[in-house]
């Protein structure tokens, strides 16, 4: 049976192009996302980054002895010691911004730059205390003064040199006795010393480093793979994606290309083929496509992720160091699948197959009476009660998860995948429902088309599906993210009760203009800095590392408000911590309970847990006494009139603050436009990554329903035929055809949108247990896009390919041979 799978291809080779060009794209793009996401894993940047040249370091040591980065510091007797018993450099990190410029940039002392490899590329060394070299700089930027905002405060420094860029900092370097004014502790020692000498000479006070160890003290000790988390997501997110719509789409087109040949197939029973070799000439000839396409995929795949890769590096989802090589595996893995899909396409009609009687041969008509296989019933119910039932787990256990579009993917998905593979039986009551109106028509156009529609369900499942798939999608997800990142904002404008809040333009707010605001009459200043905390015994074993932040004790329960599960937030001890949920449970810790707080300086002080508040909806949701942390450059500043929590301030209040924020690259918005601007962040962001997460797929499921609608019209040249000799003008055909495609269109998107709904509602569920009057987004835009160029590209295809379908007289087509 192989070597007739072989003649018929020869033979019928447009009856297969269809399903070739869906598996070669659907490989393809499975290709491009596989390569991507096997770039974003291992370590780019192996081995140290900022003291590859050190020989030994001497770091702060933080719980168990494990070495802290800055801002953590030496103790100033450790200093001097090691300093004493040989030459050691002092560096110093620390946070500035140079203005213009963004935040982002490290601050260091030019005597530690050649530690990490930097060199001059023109210009000098800073020497004076107002002189800067920029690392990455253009060569024009030297003799030229820049405004260079630090803790302090800001001023002027003239650029006297730049250095090379390095891919793990922003930094600018100063003279030494400046960056010591600057960031007066040192957070780090390098030595040429032994460092078994070093550790008897430092003891338990801090930790001494060398080789590979160092890495433990980089900016990113991941070796850039910390710096690919988003881009991992994005890959992986689109990669699931990518094959859940390939899969789909194939098994579709090839059940469609296998369902058109059924009288061929009836002709192969009538001359004495048994069902068994009839099923193996169809796997056979799902084989030989599967093996061609899957290659021609894995051939143009590399060369689509140089687009790809322009993609994520112009929208910052990738640093710009990142790029995608060549790599056999994922090929490989990509080949695999596209082979498995042809394969299961042409196995999720082999029962079908095998009812095929000999008898078949003889009828003209192809009224279909069942469009459902067991298969398709098995798949379709299983998905539908995956989704349901991994809705109902995650409302009663984690609802959180509802809130993040990776974590929460699979739900919409399903009750996507379920709708497309039920639809069939969905088709009937939903093509009477809106074919109704044409009942009325005394004219056969309408006539036909209900008919045809009716009567054609295979034909027009085929057509519908990669419709659903791509409505569904970006309504289902679109809405499930939009309607988590709206949860998001809602529980964030619950928890903060602020009028106003004070952004800072880089990485901070410096401590003058700090100063500036809490001098201000009239305004109730609530600074908050965010930072990492971690948490410990008085033994020294650490316990947790928590994102928190640090805020007076007066801002809780009045400005600051989270929803508190246990302990209480009014009269708090000034050494508090308030910690999630999360966090209470994974360590085992409640109210009332001591922990030791290790700070991002190194200190350590004694804290006590006053509540636990619910858990946040991303990230961890803690807060600690700001009386604890000393001097670190606040985040953001809550301001409120002394008239009240949550009023707003007068305009001659709004004057003042404004004025105390001058030359700080810091602005005043009032809180609800804060919100507002992170949500239109937030819609930036989805919208960014719809492009690549959804685009792929619906570009995809596009040329599907065009490569569908061209196979279905190439299979009834003989139906327009005999339309033609009933008197039917070429327009009226076209126009018929054209009309099929619109109510595929139409039933599809009704379809998807039980599906959205479905979603929705599913993740509306957990999101009500998150906020009170949780509320739902619907993306009407990207959906009404989504419905127009299904529609445009559905009628404009059914147009093209019926014209060519009807270009020989009536006569002669009526008599081609199938």
């Amino acid at each position: 049976m192989l070597s007739i799978a072989v003649a018929t291809l020869r033979h019928r080779l447009m009856g297969f192009v269809g399903a070739f060009v869906a598996l070669a794209l659907g490989t393809t793009m499975i290709g491009m996302m596989t390569l991507t996401l096997a770039a974003t894993f291992g370590t780019p940047h192996p081995g140290p980054q900022r003291f590859k040249e050190a020989q030994a370091v001497v770091a702060p040591q933080g719980f168990e002895g494990r070495p802290m980065k800055a801002p953590a510091v030496l103790p100033a007797d450790v200093v001097t010691k090691v300093t004493a018993a040989g030459k050691a450099t002092a560096d110093r990190s620390f946070p500035v911004r140079l203005s213009p410029g963004s935040g982002g940039t490290t601050g260091h002392p030019w005597t530690a730059a050649s530690f990490a490899g930097y060199h001059l590329v023109a210009g000098r060394a800073p020497q004076a205390a107002d002189e800067i070299v920029v690392a990455g700089g253009a060569k024009s930027l030297i003799g030229r003064q820049t405004e260079v905002v630090t803790a302090d405060g800001a001023g002027p420094y003239r650029v006297v040199g730049v250095t090379d860029a390095l891919w793990f900092e922003n930094a600018v370097f100063f003279s030494g006795a400046e960056a010591e004014r600057l960031s007066p502790g040192v957070n780090a020692l390098v030595t040429y010393q032994k460092a078994s000498r070093l550790s008897t000479l430092v003891g338990d006070r801090s930790v001494v480093l060398s080789g590979d160890d160092l890495t433990r003290i980089d900016p990113d000790s991941s070796g850039g793979a910390q710096a690919l988390a988003n881009a991992q997501a994005m890959a992986g997110s689109t990669t699931g994606l990518a094959v859940f719509v390939a899969v789909f789409v194939v098994i579709a087109t090839f059940a469609f290309a296998t369902e058109q040949r059924r009288r061929e197939l009836a002709l192969l029973r009538l001359v004495g083929a048994a069902p068994r070799q009839v099923r193996r000439m169809v796997l056979g000839e799902a084989m030989l496509i599967g093996l061609a396409a899957a290659t021609t995929g894995c051939v143009l795949a590399p060369l689509c992720t140089m687009p790809l890769r322009s993609w994520m590096l112009g929208h910052d989802v990738a640093p710009s160091w990142f790029t995608i090589p060549f790599n056999p595996l994922p090929l490989l893995i990509s080949f695999v699948i596209g082979v498995a899909a042809a394969l299961a396409g042409s196995a999720a009609t082999l029962v079908r197959v095998s009812l095929i009687r000999p008898i078949e041969v003889l009828r003209e008509s192809v009224v279909e009476r069942r469009g459902m296989t067991p298969i398709r019933w098995l798949l379709g119910i299983g998905m539908l009660i995956g989704a349901v039932v991994a809705g109902i787990v995650i409302s009663r256990t984690e609802p959180y998860l509802s809130a993040t579009a990776r974590k929460y993917q699979a739900v919409p998905v399903l009750y996507v995948g379920a709708v497309t593979l039920l639809a069939p039986i969905l088709l009937r009551p939903v093509t009477r429902l809106l074919t109704r109106p044409l009942r009325g028509s005394a004219k056969a156009g309408p006539l036909l088309v209900r008919e045809n529609i009716s009567t054609s369900r295979r034909r027009t499942a085929a057509m519908v599906a990669p419709i659903v798939v791509a409505v569904g999608l970006v309504g289902a997800l679109l809405t499930m993210q939009k309607s988590g990142d709206a949860t998001v904002l809602a529980r964030q404008q619950h928890e903060i009760r602020a009028a106003n809040i004070v952004v800072p333009g880089g990485s901070g707010i410096d401590a003058r203009t700090l100063k500036r605001l809490t001098a201000v009459p009239g305004v109730r200043v609530t600074p908050v800095t965010s930072m990492n905390l971690r948490i410990g015994t008085a033994q020294g074993e650490q316990i947790d590392s928590l994102s928190t932040n640090a805020v007076p004790a007066a801002a809780l329960g009045t400005t600051i408000t989270p929803p508190v599960s246990s302990g209480s937030l009014a009269s708090p001890p000034e050494n508090f911590l308030v910690i999630d949920e999360h966090a209470a449970q994974s360590d085992s810790l409640s109210a009332g309970d001591h922990v030791v707080a290790l700070l991002p300086t190194g200190e350590k002080v004694r804290t006590v847990i006053a509540a636990v508040v619910a858990r946040g909806l991303r990230g961890d949701d803690t807060y600690v006494s700001a009386s604890l942390t000393g001097a670190v450059m606040p985040s953001q500043v809550y301001l409120d009139s002394t008239a009240g929590v949550g009023r707003p301030l007068d305009e001659q209040q709004t004057a003042a603050v404004n004025q105390a924020l001058a030359g700080s690259g810091a602005h005043v918005l009032t809180y609800s436009a804060y919100l507002e601007a992170q949500r239109a962040h937030a819609a930036e962001q989805t919208d960014n990554a719809a492009v690549i997460i959804l685009g792929i797929a619906l570009a995809y499921a596009l040329i599907a329903v065009a490569n569908t609608l061209i196979m279905a019209m190439a299979g009834r040249r003989r139906e327009f035929a005999l339309l033609g000799l009933a008197g039917a003008v070429r327009g009226q055909i076209v126009k018929v055809a054209a009309a099929e495609a619109a109510v595929a269109v139409v039933v599809g998107t009704v379809l998807a949108a039980v599906a959205t709904g479905l979603a929705a509602v599913t993740q509306h569920v957990s999101l009500s247990k998150l906020v009170a009057g949780a509320p739902t987004v619907i993306p009407w835009t990207q959906i009404g896009g989504t419905i127009a160029l299904c529609a445009f590209v559905s009628v404009v295809t059914a147009s093209a390919a019926t014209g060519r379908a009807t270009r020989r007289r009536a006569i002669e087509a009526a008599g081609i041979r199938e």
